[in-house]
């Protein structure tokens, strides 16, 4: 990517895009999840931007995405999103090559009413915490989980017997709610991806840069080939008002057979 081919993708306004579905995304959480910053300490600016450019040489989370999703017309980008976190740690705490890719519809079915109803960032980490998503269904993993595998997409498809205990290998350990722009800038050079809901879309931030000076977050996004390869740009204002609808994962279960 040329140095300023970013902008094209900087902040985008995904309520102009006509031929995607989008979730009904709200803040919640509240309930079944603490606070990020009450739990790990807030870095200070100078801290941040010796992190983001110690990452320069090496990349950040963006570099353990080993998959861009595509929703296709389901309104399922909160379970994209979702399993987009739980996929980046995983290639962090297992290594990028022993990621088992997720089914997003697999989580999606738990949260959403229709194909195109979308669903709050909140249900969609509440159900990864306890239920899990199954297996992605691809040749290496029907030889790993038999047929407890699910596409990536399909709102009617149905769950096979006994799918429970597969999905269950699957879930978060550990998530918190961020309330602050400071505590989603720990999280992102701590390594935590953090999954955000804004505009009726959501998406999974991965990467903390600076550009011209100024902060610029790397998202995954599940639109397929889109933007710089399946991945766009919010500005510090845009995580600004993210902020208060962001969720920071910090650690997560694979349970191999």
């Amino acid at each position: 990517m040329a140095a300023d081919d970013y902008r094209k993708w900087l902040d985008v306004d995904f309520r102009t895009q006509p031929d995607y579905v989008f979730g009904d995304l709200g803040p919640g959480g509240e309930l079944f999840c603490s606070v990020y910053e009450d739990n790990i300490p807030v870095l200070s600016d100078a801290d941040v931007k010796a992190a983001v450019q110690a990452e320069e040489a090496t990349g950040g989370a963006d570099k353990l995405v080993s998959r861009i999703y595509n929703q296709k017309q389901e309104g399922s980008c909160v379970a994209n999103a979702c399993c987009q976190s739980h996929e980046i740690l995983q290639a962090l705490q297992y290594g990028k090559e022993n990621v088992v890719h997720l089914s997003a519809i697999s989580l999606y079915k738990m949260i959403g009413r229709s194909p195109g109803s979308g669903a709050a960032v909140s249900d969609g980490l509440k159900e990864l915490s306890t239920r899990g998503a199954l297996p992605l269904d691809n040749e290496e993993n029907r030889a790993k989980f038999g047929d407890k595998v699910m596409p990536n997409t399909g709102f009617y498809e149905k769950y096979p017997a006994d799918w429970e205990n597969t999905a269950n290998n699957f879930t978060i350990v550990e998530h918190h709610v961020i309330r602050s722009l400071e505590g989603m800038k720990t999280a992102l050079v701590l390594g935590h991806p953090v999954v955000v809901g804004w505009q009726g879309h959501s998406i999974c931030y991965c990467r903390l840069m600076i550009k011209d000076g100024r902060y610029v977050v790397k998202y995954a996004n599940s639109w397929g080939n889109w933007g710089d390869n399946g991945f766009g740009y919010d500005s510090e204002s845009q995580m600004r008002m993210s902020a208060g609808w962001a969720f920071a994962v910090r650690q997560v279960r694979r349970q191999l057979p």
